[in-house]
């Protein structure tokens, strides 16, 4: 038989991995060895059949994001639309959908045996969550930009992938247009993660930076948000940390391959952040950022979202508007910052069809589906009780201005270990509360709770306003 292996070289080369190289190969090789020289030949033209073969796909959502991913495909020989099931079909769309069969069904495109992938662009949880496992119980590889999706139940899909061969890819899910999931399950594969923290959320970085940078109040900042499109007419999600804190859950699962409960994620916002917060942080050398962060604690993992003040010589205290940035410790590449478009229509819908991409390049490959798999073990870990962080603290209280206020605070304070690192008191107006700030040593959260709830049962105690983290102390 003469040599076969340049006629079957029509097998396209991956760019992903040294294993789907191996698999290509050995399957050039497997085929050189039983086939004839004439089969060999029926087999080349076959595999570059298959290779330009387009692959059909149905769209979930047709939203900012899912008109995003309509538009970079349009014209990619690769990829057929076939459906797109909307909520409204009468509404209009600034995308030509000439081509595409338009549903108000998701049973349409998910029942639909020509469709191999489906794309979940539409958000939400119950009733896609219903529509993506019965596309995988149908044998239909899956990419989402849904967070929370994967968050709460990607235990149940991943395990379910795994049973009928097939993946479910999510870089969209976290990031942006940042390519932050294939760092973590790729890129970094050599390194024990010890630890991932990050600015997450596009919406409240730019709240947070238009309070400092215009001096706005947090209200402002919100309406001016929501007015160029960064937040959402209920903007929930973004400002009370539900979002980073799936986010960072599904970090957290990646970097240390066990799950994470989602629901026992430790979770504050920034709605309570005022004008006078900023500029006392940026006065101790801080900027107060919502953070997500993940890291190895002893038999536990300490997962949160919340905000902190971030020491201005810190990379993340940089990071401005609506941008995303990903600060990674591994133990051999170190410290390893990503900083990108945390949001928006092309970004994310860069990384739907990214993933949509690298699912093509193998999908005519036999057993393909494992290499994508995430390795996570299917039982979840104890998260870490947030009453045993430590952490400097910074507290805005409002209080009486009258003799003895200052001792009463230090008296409560160091009644329960808590030390004071600085303390300044702002001008008292005609009528109302003084502003007294405070920043604390490293200190024991449960001894902070405590203080806090002795000084606001103080007689002269108006308000304690707010206590934040300090990263990194």
């Amino acid at each position: 038989m003469t040599n076969p292996e340049p006629a079957l070289l029509s097998v396209p080369r991956f760019r992903l991995d040294w294993s789907l190289k191996d698999i290509a190969i050995g399957q050039m090789r497997h085929y050189a060895r039983v086939a004839s020289a004439g089969e060999c030949q029926i087999l080349s033209l076959t595999l570059r059949s298959r290779r330009m073969a387009r692959i059909t796909v149905g769209i979930l959502g047709l939203g900012t994001v899912g008109t995003g991913v309509v538009t970079l495909l349009s014209n990619d020989p690769r990829f057929r639309v076939k459906w797109v099931a909307v909520r409204d079909k009468s509404k209009p769309r600034s995308v030509d959908l000439s081509s595409i069969r338009v549903t108000d069904d998701p049973n349409d495109l998910v029942n639909d045996p020509e469709v191999e992938i489906v794309v979940e662009v539409a958000g939400g949880l119950e009733h896609i969550y219903a529509s993506i496992t019965r596309a995988i119980a149908n044998g239909k590889h899956i990419v989402t930009a849904n967070k929370e999706m994967i968050a709460r139940h990607g235990s149940e899909i991943f395990q379910l992938a795994n049973r009928k061969n097939v993946t479910v890819l999510f870089e969209a899910a976290v990031g942006g247009g940042i390519p932050l999931i294939s760092t973590i399950q790729r890129g970094l594969q050599a390194n024990e993660i010890s630890s991932v923290a990050g600015i997450l959320n596009g919406t409240t970085n730019y709240i947070l930076t238009s309070m400092e940078q215009q001096g706005q109040s947090f209200d402002d900042a919100l309406k001016a948000a929501q007015q160029l499109g960064f937040a959402e007419a209920d903007p929930t999600n973004d400002v009370e940390g539900f979002d980073v804190a799936y986010k960072i859950t599904i970090l957290a699962s990646l970097a240390f391959g066990r799950f994470v409960d989602a629901n026992t994620v430790y979770r504050q916002g920034i709605s309570r952040i005022t004008d006078i917060d900023i500029a006392m942080a940026k006065e101790f050398g801080y900027r107060i950022k919502l953070i997500g962060l993940a890291r190895r604690g002893d038999g536990c993992l300490d997962v949160r979202a919340h905000p902190m003040l971030i020491p201005l010589h810190h990379p993340l205290a940089s990071v401005e508007g609506a941008s995303n940035a990903i600060f990674i410790s591994g133990s051999a590449v170190g410290e390893v910052m990503l900083l990108g478009p945390g949001a928006g229509q092309m970004p994310t819908a860069s990384a739907v069809v990214g993933d949509l991409i690298n699912l093509a390049s193998a999908l005519r490959l036999p057993d393909f589906a494992p290499y994508f798999q995430p390795t996570i073990d299917s039982g979840e870990v104890p998260l870490c009780p947030i009453d045993d962080n430590e952490s400097a603290f910074y507290i805005r209280l409002e209080t009486e201005d009258t003799p003895g206020v200052i001792g009463n605070i230090g008296h409560a304070l160091g009644g329960h270990k808590v030390s004071v690192h600085s303390l300044l008191q702002r001008g008292v107006p005609q009528t109302g509360p003084a502003t007294i700030i405070l920043l604390t040593h490293r200190a024991c959260e449960r001894n902070v709770a405590r203080a806090l709830k002795e000084i606001e049962a103080q007689s002269s105690t108006k308000q304690v306003g707010i206590a934040l983290r300090v990263f990194g102390k």
